[in-house]
């Protein structure tokens, strides 16, 4: 019985807004099957570094139909959040309010 080996090659490493997780796109290999896409939820700890929280293996006949949804234009909406606007504190106005009478 032959042991089974696996590597990975890297594609991307996709951070988010607060840098303490990140999604890793890779494909891994196997001497014991197909290659296939991997997608890993990581998170980083002080303690241990970044660690993987799951893993979604993408078999090959897959791929066609996630490339599909991903360039869908459902997708397309998704990929330009709006995070670049930050809403402040809300400032009410009471014309009819005593304070504008005090004086």
């Amino acid at each position: 019985m032959a042991l089974e080996v696996h590597h990975e090659t890297l594609l991307n490493v996709i951070p988010t807004d607060d840098q303490l997780r990140r999604l890793v796109v890779a494909i891994e290999h196997s001497n014991e099957r197909a290659d296939r896409l991997v997608l890993r939820q990581e998170t980083y700890s002080d303690d241990v570094g970044w660690f993987a929280q799951s893993c979604i293996a993408i078999e090959p006949e897959q791929l066609p139909g996630l490339k599909m949804e991903l360039t869908s234009s459902r997708m397309r909406k998704l990929q330009t959040p709006d995070r670049a606007v930050k809403h402040g504190p809300s400032i009410l106005s009471f014309p009819n309010s005593l304070g504008h009478r005090v004086g």
